[in-house]
């Protein structure tokens, strides 16, 4: 049943994230008429102040409850969508005022319910099939919202007018409203309490785990030059290539169809070859897509199908990576300040992400790269410059493969790792149970 209520938790508040990355939000905003510059700040602050919000959230979910802190942020999250709702009858000011703070509102729920989500996880799932069960899981909650993202294109098709936004926002807070009864039934396993360690003492413990900061420091960096991939995207699409809000909308959840490709296979792919394997093999994933988008004036394909095509696969490849992420996570982590500990790894992922937004909004307000430029006697925007950068940058990241430890490895030792004199041992096997279930029933339930 834990199963079961976390699969549908996932895939309830799925649809809050899928609509700040499959344009919904994007083009929502624009029909609130603002600006480019500040639509690109606006979604990238939910991932700033979760940058700034978890790690001190993770503390008190150790302390006085993971699904205390968790209901409360998924409450929150609630309440944003209402905000959004809420704009779209305002004008002016109060109109500006209320998307601000549904952003604002949505940043601290997600802030609250991250800093404990995987530590709540942790011991219901044992480590010998992460790979799987987070692959079924986020393809679960991927299938879910790409259903509810048709329906949302269809609507838009045929009436993309302000009052379609509407509706879809309203069903969007009844969703989260209904999660969290549901998160509230996941059984909290290993009980928080009270303890009088402070927060700088159970933070030197966590930093202090082998190899798990540099493993932090290198997703922070992927993250930096990947994060605001999907909104300069959808940018590009309104304001190069001109396609409306519903066709924005649907290459955007082809988005979330290629990460339920990518789920499946970044499990597997973790399962049998090890984290850094996958790794490796995003790095070229993704600068692969950004450089082909620079393509679309040489290649005889459509802009439509193109742009369909490399944001399915950009999704597939962000799916896999995000496996990975998740699997070495919960394989470094100790048994002391589980949340603190995968607090820090969303810390600096989150912050990645926000960060990258941030300075990608300022480089396009502040008009440092021209919006007229040509590569190969074709026509380039301030977009497609972005996307160079972001590109390169990570095919030169893949030096930093050996910060991670891979503490889940199987045939990639050709890759190099990182010693781990005093860790725990990469073959070590989840001991898990559930409510009396054993390992191996576990398993037989999950897979």
């Amino acid at each position: 049943m834990c199963i079961r209520d976390s699969f549908i938790t996932a895939s309830l508040g799925g649809l809050s994230f899928l609509a700040f990355s499959n344009g919904l939000l994007l083009a929502y905003f624009l029909r609130l008429e603002i600006s480019s510059s500040e639509i690109l700040l606006l979604l990238a602050l939910p991932s700033i102040l979760q940058f700034t919000l978890v790690f001190v959230f993770s503390y008190l979910s150790d302390r006085v409850g993971k699904k205390l802190i968790g209901a409360t942020g998924l409450f929150c999250s609630a309440s944003a969508f209402y905000l959004f709702w809420q704009a779209g009858f305002s004008e002016g000011f109060w109109r500006h005022s209320f998307s601000v703070a549904g952003v604002v509102f949505f940043g601290i729920g997600t802030a609250m319910s991250f800093s404990n989500w995987f530590a709540l996880l942790h011991p219901l799932i044992p480590q010998q099939i992460r790979g799987r069960f987070f692959g079924r899981l986020r393809l679960t909650w991927q299938g879910f919202g790409f259903l509810f993202s048709l329906l949302v294109f269809y609507l838009l098709e045929q009436n993309p007018g302000l009052e379609v936004y509407h509706w879809v926002l309203g069903f969007l807070v009844l969703f989260l409203m209904i999660r969290i009864p549901i998160f509230w039934s996941i059984p909290e396993v290993e009980k928080s309490s009270p303890s009088k360690e402070s927060f700088f003492q159970a933070l030197v413990k966590v930093l202090r785990i082998p190899g798990y900061l540099p493993f932090c420091a290198y997703c922070f960096l992927l993250m930096l030059f990947t994060g605001a991939c999907p909104m300069i995207f959808s940018l590009l699409e309104k304001d190069v290539l001109g396609f409306s809000d519903d066709r924005i909308v649907l290459i955007g959840n082809l988005m979330a169809l290629g990460g339920m490709l990518g789920f499946v296979l970044g499990g597997r792919m973790v399962d049998r070859f090890g984290t850094k394997y996958v790794f490796l093999c995003c790095h070229f994933g993704f600068s692969a897509v950004m450089l082909l988008v620079l393509t679309r004036g040489i290649l005889m394909i459509s802009p439509l199908f193109l742009m369909a095509f490399l944001t399915g696969a950009f999704g597939m490849i962000q799916a896999a990576s995000g496996i990975a992420m998740t699997s070495e996570t919960l394989s470094l982590i100790t048994s002391e300040n589980k949340s603190l500990s995968t607090g820090l790894w969303m810390t600096l992922y989150t912050g990645g992400t926000g960060l990258s937004g941030t300075l990608f909004s300022q480089l396009l307000k502040l008009g440092v790269f021209s919006n007229e430029w040509s590569w190969m006697g074709n026509p380039m925007s301030v977009y497609d410059g972005l996307l160079l950068i972001c590109g390169g940058m990570i095919l030169l990241l893949t030096v930093t493969l050996g910060l991670i430890p891979s503490m889940i490895r199987r045939k990639a030792e050709w890759i190099p790792q990182v010693s781990r004199k005093n860790g725990v041992s990469g073959d070590r096997k989840g001991r898990a149970s559930i409510m009396g279930m054993t390992g191996e029933k576990m398993k037989t339930q999950v897979v």
